[in-house]
């Protein structure tokens, strides 16, 4: 591969591949696996999540204070292996806590790390940003249209303990390729003044502001993407291939829409853009909790493909574009917004299934989405619209 780009398109898919085959199964795994109460699923969330946020923001800083992204990258990657094993070897909630909580946040790094090495790449040779975080995660969406089918094939025909250890060996491709093909990406220039500060600048307040708005975006995400299996195995009755098929059905509407994205953001702007997949997504939440069909299931992917495909193709080039000095901590607190995010979708998934079954917490959903598209239409009419150059200056 003589193309970082290359490089970088593979080294992203192929990490969202090996995260792919653990993170769409694990509530079928705690509840059919493991035979756990639905609940637990968000103590599992909550404690494995907070410590998630905390080691990647850590892990991450470093690389703004020069040191080597590849090899944190390497690091993070061998955390993947080691998640992977233990879960395979749980016998118990318990086990499974613990990976959770000593081995599943080191794993979590990568994709901040990753997505810093990106930023850092499109910097030093002049391409834009948008476009090339729109393409790299385009490669997450292509792995992911093969990933969960294959993840659910696989507890299907061979048990979770088989899937998990698929997982490690492409976690160890990976490992290899960074190792061998990826360069180490070049620092962006230090002001003087700056030289001998030891700690990065702070994350301006626009970041705070977004990153609560991306965390009740993807909060409403992760709530369907930990239900779904749930209703769809215990309400329709069907096999656990199917919860795959779909999710891998939705990655494959999102390429394409990723890749349009950059261009439809520079003509109508990335804070519509945004707002406009918000609305795909309302309507995919309220379709999915009136349908018991599963050809409708299969038909409405078109608009969750359309919301997650704008909405992941945007947002960390979004929240790059306000904090430039920082872009390491910028990348980690997008993805800890989105962690977080995840964190309480699946927690209160859990709660809320337990007591009023596996379709209601779509309600949820819906309604943490019209929350960020408000967050978002306040943010343009407040921020952006008092400071109209900031994001060209900077994007």
């Amino acid at each position: 591969m003589k193309s970082q780009t290359t490089v970088l398109f593979c080294t992203n898919g192929l990490t969202a591949l090996a995260f792919a085959l653990i993170l769409p199964v694990m509530s079928l795994y705690l509840v059919n696996g493991l035979h756990v109460e639905p609940g637990l699923i968000g103590v599992y969330t909550v404690i494995t999540s907070g410590m998630t946020v905390l080691f990647s923001q850590k892990i991450t800083g470093l690389i703004d204070k020069g040191v080597s992204a590849k090899r944190l990258v390497i690091f993070s990657l061998l955390g993947i292996v080691g998640a992977s094993a233990g879960f395979a070897l749980s016998k118990n909630f318990w086990h499974v806590l613990i990976v959770g909580c000593l081995i599943m946040p080191l794993a979590s790094s990568s994709i901040p790390v990753i997505l810093t090495i990106i930023r850092r790449y499109a910097d030093s040779t002049g391409k834009s940003s948008t476009k090339l975080n729109s393409q790299m995660r385009s490669s997450v969406s292509l792995l992911w249209v093969v990933g969960p089918p294959i993840a659910f094939f696989s507890v299907d025909r061979l048990g979770f303990r088989s899937n998990f250890y698929l997982s490690a060996v492409v976690a160890l491709a990976v490992i290899g390729l960074v190792a061998l093909q990826l360069k180490e990406p070049k620092a962006p220039d230090i002001d003087p003044l700056d030289k001998d500060k030891k700690l990065a600048p702070p994350l301006p307040r626009e970041v705070w502001f977004l990153g609560a708005i991306m965390m009740l975006a993807n909060m409403a995400n992760s709530t369907y993407v930990g239900s779904m299996p749930l209703f769809l195995t215990r309400n329709m009755g069907l096999s656990t291939a199917y919860p795959g098929i779909l999710l891998g059905m939705t990655a494959a509407v999102e390429i394409p829409v990723m890749l349009l994205a950059a261009s439809w953001s520079q003509r109508y702007g990335k804070l519509p853009m945004m707002r406009l997949g918000y609305v795909f997504g309302m309507l995919f939440y309220v379709g999915m909790y009136f349908t018991d069909h599963l050809a409708v299931c299969i038909a409405l992917q078109l608009l969750n493909g359309l919301f997650f495909g704008i909405f992941v193709g945007l947002g960390v080039t979004i929240v790059q574009d306000y904090a430039p000095k920082t872009i390491g901590k910028a990348s980690a607190f997008y993805t800890n917004s989105m962690l977080l995010g995840t964190m309480l979708g699946t927690s209160a998934m859990g709660v809320i299934a337990q007591y009023f079954g596996f379709k209601a917490p779509l309600f949820l959903s819906l309604f943490m989405l019209f929350l960020s598209m408000l967050g978002l239409w306040l943010f343009e009419k407040k921020v952006e619209h008092r400071r109209p150059t900031f994001a060209e200056r900077h994007g």
